[in-house]
């Protein structure tokens, strides 16, 4: 019983220790503005997050 909670404390502490470098932009475009903002991102050698949504749903 104590090496299954030693094993689920270790886990627990590696899992949340374990970060990613990403920062989210925080601008939103539009679908029609999506050629001019890859080519921006491409030109400053930046990440481009794509997430679709639909705006007529909550």
């Amino acid at each position: 019983m104590k090496l299954l909670l030693t094993v689920c404390c270790l886990a627990l502490f590696f899992s949340l220790s374990a970060r990613a470098e990403l920062r989210v932009p925080s601008s939103v475009f539009k679908m029609d503005e999506l050629e001019e903002v890859k080519a921006k991102a491409t030109a400053d050698k930046e990440p481009l997050i794509f997430v679709y949504t639909d705006p007529g749903t909550t």
